[in-house]
């Protein structure tokens, strides 16, 4: 009998092993010895005792259990045993009867003793690593505190996290170009992947993972990292008053978040920033004094575009093909260089959070790209027919979704260029063009001489019999002279 106490009792509080899988292990191990020496383990049976400090399955007794036959049917060595060698060990045993030989482990061959250890030291291993899988499958996709360990010649750290021999690498990838790091410091980062590396080499023919090993993936660049970094700081987030609807990152240098709420009394971008802007300071001086824009999440895609080019101020943004999410953002000359930023990333990481294509032009870069789209237009045109011209226009309208009460431009006589100039401005019906004043119109680019044409274009049909006409605008039935219609302040003239 092994007394195996001090063993067992390593295992458990050292390796962290359960008693049940230590147990089971030491078990696996006998008998795969037993079956190197003897070809099968069909026979073995492996026992546990009280060890040498009255511990409970701290000794251990391996048997081989075996038949008693007469001696003229003796011819299994194994499996079997002659009854008057069975008397000797065990007085009154009778052929038929089964009898239990103690084995003493150390008479195993040496190579099967060896085979079983390397069997042994494998279990441990893969539940060790199938423990630490677990607690670091937990950490995936969430913030944890690490402190950087060492270097890799390829730029990459490895980062101990606390679990056991495993450490976390921190890849060039995941480090922002704004940071630099230092041995021993400690940092958040968030475990972007955890899975169980398989054995290889890199590209440099160097880097090999262990076959089975923990692989686990850190960084402080991706835009998640931030995300996390905002939902700790903000507890409105977390009890769902508050909701990130998107988010856009170009490390080191800025990130946009857009987030709403569903709640009238709660201010979204307020309660994300914090009073005094604390909240959002305590993110950026963890992103090493990265810029953070907070803005507004709309339904509406033309004012949440307006919104992500913060902090630029945009006048009004035209959209130019709804079918390729294709937008033109118009700033003043001041606001240019502010809504592009350094490098363009402003307009990028807005284009990245709305998942439009935006173009930021001042009024007058508009007007002549306006020009240029006309030419296009009136060239391409030459080689269509008029029914496939008029098919498109009709087209045009469906897609935009005019309301059906409404009166499209097409339908009253205006020249195409003004109507092509109007729809580049965003306006459609003459419903539409009413909601603006003169001088909005100015602004958005109209002369004087093309608002008084759309005005003047507007036919005014006075009924026969009861000396009224009804408004185009509100379709509020009027008295035949009515200058301005009472219900939407739309001016008539009269020739």
């Amino acid at each position: 009998m092994l007394d195996l106490t001090d063993e067992i009792n390593s295992m458990i509080t050292e390796r962290h092993m359960d008693e049940e899988k230590v147990l089971t292990l030491i078990r696996d191990m006998l008998v795969s010895a037993y079956k190197r020496k003897f070809g099968t383990d069909e026979n073995a049976v492996v026992r546990f005792f009280p060890g040498k400090t009255g511990e409970e399955n701290r000794a251990v007794e391996i048997y081989s259990v075996k038949d008693v036959v007469e001696e003229e049917n003796w011819y299994d060595k194994v499996r079997q045993i002659p009854v008057d060698e069975a008397q000797e060990l065990v007085e009154g045993v009778e052929a038929g009867d089964s009898l239990e030989i103690p084995l003493d482990p150390k008479s195993f061959e040496y190579s099967a003793v060896q085979s079983a250890k390397q069997r042994s030291q494998q279990v441990v291993k893969e539940y060790n690593t199938d423990r630490v899988y677990v607690d670091a499958k937990a950490m995936e996709g969430k913030l944890v505190i690490g402190e950087i360990k060492k270097t890799t010649k390829n730029g990459d750290f490895l980062v101990n996290l606390n679990l056991e021999d495993t450490d976390a690498i921190f890849p060039v990838r995941g480090q922002s170009p704004r940071e630099t790091y230092e041995i021993q410091e400690k940092l958040k980062f968030f475990v972007e992947k955890v899975d169980k590396g398989d054995e290889g080499r890199g590209r440099d023919g160097r880097d090999r993972r262990k076959k089975g090993g923990v692989r686990i993936l850190l960084t402080r660049s991706s835009k998640e990292f931030v995300k996390a970094l905002i939902e700790n700081e903000v507890p409105e987030i977390s009890t769902g008053d508050v909701e990130i609807k998107s988010i856009a990152r170009h490390a080191g240098v800025r990130t946009k978040i857009a987030v709403d709420t569903h709640k009238t009394d709660i201010d979204p971008v307020g309660s994300t920033v914090g009073k005094a802007g604390t909240r959002i300071q305590t993110v950026m001086t963890e992103c090493e004094g990265e810029k953070i824009d907070v803005v507004r999440y709309s339904d509406d895609p033309l004012v949440f575009i307006a919104n992500a080019l913060i902090p630029a101020q945009v006048k009004r943004v035209v959209t130019i093909d709804p079918s390729t999410k294709h937008v033109v953002a118009i700033v003043d000359d001041n606001q240019l260089g502010i809504a592009i930023g350094q490098g363009g990333v402003n307009v990028k990481l807005a284009k990245m959070l709305c998942d439009w294509n935006i173009e930021v032009k001042t009024q007058d870069q508009f007007n002549e790209m306006e020009e240029t789209m006309e030419i296009y237009r009136n060239v391409d045109n030459l080689f269509k027919s008029d029914e496939e011209i008029e098919s498109e226009k009709v087209l045009s309208n469906d897609e935009i979704g005019i309301d059906p009460d409404d009166t499209p431009l097409t339908d009253i006589n205006l020249p195409e260029s003004l109507v092509n100039k109007l729809h580049n401005i965003d306006i459609w019906s003459i419903q539409e063009f009413f909601d603006y004043n003169d001088d909005e119109l100015k602004e958005a680019g109209l002369t004087d001489e093309e608002i008084m044409t759309v005005r003047n274009s507007v036919e005014i049909t006075e009924e026969e019999e009861g000396g009224s006409f009804e408004c185009p605008i509100c379709h509020t039935e009027l008295p035949a002279g009515t200058e301005v219609c009472p219900n939407c302040g739309a001016e008539f003239e009269f020739e």
